[in-house]
């Protein structure tokens, strides 16, 4: 009913008959009862989260098909919010690597990994509680700003794509498995009827 007041195909085709019901184009609300039902005919909904970026295309072939509105919901998003609370503390939400994907800032609830995804201050904003993320509106001032908080989130995601996987890889990952190799050749297990040996096997072990 809201989504009616700016935007034309929320609006009902016609004015219900009875003044005490309101209309927009998918169901009536009994203003009296708040009851809500589905007019007879209605258009069908999709609702698509896709950036529409060069890699994403929504294609549909309109035969056969009903009457059909399409709310694309980051077409054009400049900021993205992730409310993820992780209960183990150790996932990380898909849901800023995908908006991430996209150059999309995000401000995220804090919990105890999120610094592995979200950079504060580098590539979005992480809040703790509901007052916190109310103060972040001012990521919006004087939007759009280029000389903005937001604007400069973007640059710097924008840079770090220019890391490939597989050179990301070699520059985080590789290091550490490296430490640890070494770490286990130092190791001599405390058992004395085991043979000694590195913590890796030989065929673990080899220098890559």
């Amino acid at each position: 009913m809201k989504l009616g007041g700016t935007h034309s195909l929320f609006r009902a085709c016609s004015e219900p008959e009875d003044a005490a019901m309101e209309r927009s184009a998918f169901m009536e609300l009994d203003a009296g009862s708040r009851l809500v039902m589905h007019l007879r005919e209605w258009p069908a909904l999709l609702v698509s989260s896709t950036g529409w970026t060069e890699f994403e295309q929504l294609t549909l072939d309109g035969h056969n098909l009903p009457s059909l509105v399409c709310v694309i919901t980051a077409g054009s998003v400049d900021l993205g919010v992730c409310l993820h609370m992780s209960s183990s503390g150790l996932d990380l939400p898909m849901k800023v690597v995908d908006m991430f994907g996209c150059c999309l800032p995000v401000c995220a609830v804090n919990f105890k990994c999120l610094h592995e995804l979200v950079k504060h201050e580098e590539n979005g904003l992480v809040f703790e509680d509901s007052e916190e993320l109310a103060a972040l509106q001012m990521l919006f001032s004087n939007f759009p700003d280029p000389a903005g908080k937001l604007n400069q989130f973007w640059k710097n995601l924008r840079e770090s794509q220019q890391l490939r996987w597989d050179e990301s890889w070699v520059q985080t990952v590789l290091p550490l498995v490296m430490d640890i190799q070494l770490l286990g050749q130092r190791l001599k297990p405390r058992d004395p009827c085991c043979p000694s040996r590195s913590f890796f096997s030989e065929s673990q072990g080899k220098p890559f």
